[in-house]
């Protein structure tokens, strides 16, 4: 029997699960499956990598181990295609929540609403162009289909607060730092190449992106100059799990000044641990106030949750 959702729940399909502790859908099939999102039922689980070809490898043994729990604990159903997903029933509000490989994503969209689903929450970047991504947003409307996009670094309080105090200290600088915790060697490196094909600025370090866009009036007909931070940054060519070569930035740093005055700046990198922040220095250079994700209060809240 397969999980069903109450009359004040939505049911979801989870497409595209990835590894436990390492997939971005993995993360959400937990905060469901744990009644974190109490409006939302995790149903269906849609991962055809690691229910098929990606049985046998790195990865595969746990999650056949998750899925044996999710099954046993919670009656969630697992297919290798959304064209297997069981039809919604009558009255049923299905929502997709879409975590795979960005390259899919356009597919994966046409596939959902052809499965019943009139919510898609789309992970970011939503596709690998923008053409793409207004195709799909035709696609959706003319189904009556809403997309949705969290960029969740818009209401952290780290850049909340990062933000307060520039604004009130006349001539501050902010940079937005994003660090991830991938090992500094091409066999860690290439397989996130390839994982993430479409690149480090459509994907790690497009929530940054997603901040330039939402409080520094950054659009690209209002940027004036993009100023590379050559000695910091880092671009390799790499191969990846399947042998295809790669090239991305394993780091980056820039600052973008707009055509209306503001000027901010973004450091990402891959290898650079797992705490990222956002830095204020003074019109002298001088760093004036840090906070970073996570803090103590999130740390003593993740220890409360565990």
């Amino acid at each position: 029997m397969v999980a069903t959702p109450s009359p004040s729940q939505a049911e979801v399909i989870l497409v595209g699960c990835g590894c436990p502790l390492r997939g971005m859908g993995w993360y959400h099939a937990v905060q469901m499956l744990g009644n974190e999102c109490p409006s939302a039922k995790l149903c269906h689980i849609v991962e055809p990598w690691f229910l098929g070809p990606g049985a046998t490898g790195p990865g595969g043994s746990e999650f056949a181990e998750f899925k044996s729990k999710a099954e046993a604990d919670h009656q969630v159903g697992f297919y290798k295609s959304l064209a297997d997903v069981p039809p919604v029933a009558d009255g049923v509000k299905r929502l997709a929540l879409i975590s795979g490989r960005t390259m899919d994503n356009p597919r994966l969209l046409g596939e959902s609403i052809a499965a019943g689903c009139t919510v898609i929450y789309l992970e970011k970047p939503g596709a690998p162009t923008v053409k793409e991504l207004e195709v799909m947003k035709r696609e959706a409307a003319d189904a009556n289909v809403k997309i949705c996009m969290g960029y969740n670094k818009n209401v952290c309080k780290y850049v909340r607060n990062a933000r307060e105090f520039a604004a009130a200290n006349e001539g501050s600088h902010v940079t937005f730092v994003s660090n991830n915790t991938y090992e500094n060697n091409a066999s860690s490196l290439g397989e996130c190449f390839e994982r993430n094909a479409e690149g480090m600025l459509k994907n790690m370090a497009i929530h940054e992106l997603a901040l330039l866009a939402s409080f520094y009036d950054v659009t690209v007909d209002n940027i004036e100059s993009v100023e590379v931070d050559k000695a910091f940054s880092s671009m390799q060519t790499l191969a990846g799990p399947s042998g295809k070569e790669f090239t991305d930035f394993d780091k980056v740093k820039f600052t973008i000044k707009t055509k209306t005055g503001k000027q901010v700046s973004v450091q990402a990198d891959r290898c650079g641990g797992a705490t990222s922040y956002a830095m204020v220095s003074d019109a002298d250079g001088n760093e004036v106030f840090r906070h970073c994700m996570p803090d103590e209060e999130d740390e003593a809240n993740v220890s409360v949750l565990e």
